[in-house]
């Protein structure tokens, strides 16, 4: 079993995402990167190209940028994969916890829920959370 991670965005950010997490864990992580809508090219196309790319027992990881958009939606129709998970709203929190997970085992899907609620809590209003420290200190 290979791990895939497949980053996908509307433009450029899918691109940045994987330039930044190779430069945070000094890795050359297999991953695929789709930039929509940067060429002349049909997104299905795109989607299909990428998908095509992996064996059936492979786990592949989908992360997107946008639930209700387009990217997301061309995806959606691969959820019934085997060992396929689609994360959408991604952030680098969870892709790098994914990235770095060293276990040849297939993640359950509690495992998953666990990295998205993590990924969810590293979203933090530093301004809020400054005022709550100030307070703390008094």
């Amino acid at each position: 079993m290979d791990r895939k991670i497949v980053i996908a965005s509307h433009h450029a950010m899918a691109k940045g995402i994987e330039d930044t997490l190779k430069y945070l864990t000094h890795t050359d992580l297999d991953i695929y990167v789709l930039c929509a809508y940067m060429e002349n090219k049909r997104i299905d196309s795109e989607v299909a190209n990428v998908m095509s790319k992996f064996k059936k027992e492979d786990e592949v990881f989908i992360f997107t940028d946008i639930a209700s958009g387009s990217v997301n939606q061309k995806f959606y129709k691969y959820i019934n994969r085997p060992h396929t998970h689609i994360i959408a709203g991604m952030n680098l929190p969870i892709i790098m916890s994914v990235a770095l997970n060293n276990s040849q085992e297939y993640f359950s899907e509690e495992t998953i829920k666990k990295l998205v609620n993590q990924a969810k809590d590293s979203l933090v209003y530093v301004n809020l959370s400054n005022k709550n420290m100030d307070k703390e200190d008094e």
